[in-house]
């Protein structure tokens, strides 16, 4: 499908999407990693989380109806394209599934979910306690909000070694096109 990419260039769209997600993840992943340390901070890092699942969800949706743009050099081996396109669906998979665990564990924590004072999920809060709604829920939803970053880390690592490796060694446009160069 033509999506406006092209080997040459990549659409408005896809950028704009790719750095808006790439900035917004690695943000996210760093206030997370630091919010232990400032909890005041949690209803903005569920607000932020919120934000990005519905603008992942619109990522996702983009990409089914334009499909994947045209790879750049169509000389490397089978294996490698591959390798990116699975690449590419796991970190688009987790910058929805990152933020929908938040999401869960602090629903089903009793902890409801508020959109920057906009109350999306009401709280269960019994003798100024929040009750978990459902325990194994929100304990599941836990274990993957604290797993996901590792496994996305990995993916975002493997994802620009890939890249400099297109830039530096190949020396094609992968890189250049996804800056819009």
């Amino acid at each position: 499908m033509n999506n406006g990419s092209t080997t040459t260039n990549l659409s408005f769209v896809t950028r704009f999407f790719h750095w808006l997600i790439a900035l917004a993840i690695i943000g996210m992943l760093i206030f997370g990693f630091l919010l232990d340390d400032f909890k005041e901070y949690s209803g903005l890092h569920k607000s932020i989380g919120a934000i990005i699942f519905v603008v992942a969800t619109c990522r996702i949706l983009w990409r089914i109806k334009e499909g994947w743009p045209t790879p750049v050099n169509m000389g490397v081996p089978q294996w490698n394209l591959t390798l990116a396109k699975v690449t590419h669906w796991i970190l688009i998979l987790l910058t929805v599934l990152l933020p929908l665990s938040g999401m869960c564990m602090s629903v089903a924590a009793g902890r409801g979910l508020n959109v920057f004072g906009a109350e999306i999920f009401a709280s269960n809060i019994v003798d100024g306690k929040a009750v978990a709604l459902n325990p194994s829920l929100a304990g599941f939803a836990n274990d993957m909000h604290e797993t996901l970053p590792v496994v996305l880390i990995i993916m975002l690592v493997l994802h620009i070694v890939g890249a400099l490796y297109h830039h530096v060694v190949l020396k094609d446009r992968t890189l250049s096109r996804m800056m819009g160069h």
